[in-house]
């Protein structure tokens, strides 16, 4: 038996649809990574002078997780940049997370959640000030830190909206294959607090409970320029917290690197934020 002319319609349409917006997402990104060609494969020492890449840049067309709208299959990607304030150590950073059921054509394909985070912060980097302050020794020489506030939100109205805003502090150690950083947060009183006299202060007062107020990574380059980045998030006994693992490969000179990623646990995504979620998913990446 065929298929129903209609849904074969749809099948087409849809894989049009995907094809086109992968292409130009692609291209956008090819874009922005020629600022990062022949920079540190570590995403958090990306310090070309005014704009470039700042968090990872990737997107998984093929990904599985736990069933939304009758559709489990989507596509995941996230564009992260920054630019810097002049001639100094400030930067401002934006990075975008969006989840696309571009295959559930059934409800024509929308996006279920995308996530926008704008920043700003001050990097300090091995070999300036902090290290000669503290004696650039063999460790010492190795330490950076950022120290910055974010926003994160993603953008919608009552009852799915979801925001909070963070003062952060990550130091880090740098080394030949190895780079780990540990960021803590503290969470501004206005994402916290709950709704009063039918005035919402916070759309996830309770976030914390989940996301907690750290975060850990580690990342270690071996054979032929592959990467393992270890991502550890929550509060040891205070939040439910989440960990994730990606492996990525490099493809092509230019920056392009095949990746697999598993995910699981709490805050995959804000509208996620109080929900076990558990992902895995392949595709492609641009700077890690």
């Amino acid at each position: 038996m065929g298929w129903p002319k209609a849904a074969s319609s749809q099948l087409w349409v849809g894989i049009h649809m995907l094809r086109r917006t992968l292409l130009s997402l692609l291209a956008l990104l090819s874009l922005v990574s020629t600022t990062w060609a022949g920079s540190s494969h570590h995403a958090i020492i990306h310090n070309t002078e005014g704009f470039s890449l700042h968090k990872d840049t990737w997107v998984m067309p093929g990904s599985i997780a736990n069933e939304y709208n009758e559709d489990q299959s989507e596509v995941v990607f996230q564009i992260s940049v920054k630019q810097q304030l002049g001639n100094t150590g400030f930067y401002a950073a934006y990075t975008q997370k969006s989840f696309w059921q571009a295959y559930n054509t059934k409800e024509s394909s929308p996006f279920r959640e995308t996530n926008y985070n704008p920043e700003i912060f001050y990097r300090v980097m091995p070999g300036n000030a902090l290290a000669h302050f503290l004696g650039n020794g063999p460790i010492i020489g190795k330490l950076g830190a950022d120290i910055g506030f974010e926003h994160e939100s993603n953008g919608r109205s009552m009852p799915e909206s979801r925001s909070w805003n963070r003062a952060y502090f990550t130091p880090f150690y740098l080394g030949d294959n190895l780079l780990l950083s540990l960021k803590f947060w503290c969470i501004t009183p206005d994402s916290q607090k709950s709704s009063k006299d039918g005035v919402r202060d916070s759309d996830n007062p309770d976030i914390a409970d989940f996301m907690g107020y750290g975060e850990f990574n580690a990342q270690y380059q071996f054979a032929h320029d592959q990467l393992l980045h270890l991502m550890v998030r929550g509060t040891p006994g205070r939040s439910k917290g989440a960990v994730s693992l990606t492996w990525s490969i490099p493809i092509t000179r230019g920056g392009l690197f095949f990746m697999v990623r598993g995910f699981h646990g709490y805050g995959e995504s804000l509208i996620d934020y109080n929900r076990s979620i558990s992902r895995i998913g392949a595709g492609f990446m641009l700077s890690r």
